[in-house]
């Protein structure tokens, strides 16, 4: 395959007369996936199970064999990574924002304890 799995997507598709809502409706899929899956705006998808299972329905949906769109997927992805034309495939993690609380509330825990200290010794 010469063009990009989203591009070819996309083609048959448009070949078939089938609209993006109707595949969002069918797959549950939303449209932002869809157009960023026939973009191959690999940023604003999900991992890359999520984004093989887009694959997957949205070829089953418009009527092509899942399995050989899937392992074109694979194929394009493995050739786009080897060829340094994309730097962040399909994600497979996300790293996760810490919160670090504030100097100011560990004086106001420290407070409060020993408020709650000198309340309980007047008793």
């Amino acid at each position: 395959m010469d063009e990009s799995i989203g591009a070819y997507l996309k083609r048959q598709r448009e070949m078939r007369k089938v609209r993006l809502e109707e595949i969002a409706a069918t797959t549950k899929i939303s449209m932002r996936c869809l157009a960023a899956l026939e973009a191959d705006d690999f940023e604003k998808l999900p991992s890359a199970a999520f984004v093989r299972g887009f694959v997957r329905a949205y070829a089953q949906t418009i009527g092509l064999n899942s399995e050989e769109v899937s392992l074109a997927f694979e194929a394009h992805l493995k050739t786009l990574n080897e060829g340094g034309v994309v730097a962040n495939p399909p994600r497979v993690w996300r790293p996760v924002k810490l919160y670090a609380p504030k100097p100011w509330i560990y004086f106001l825990i420290l407070f409060g304890a020993i408020f709650l200290a000198v309340l309980i010794s007047l008793r």
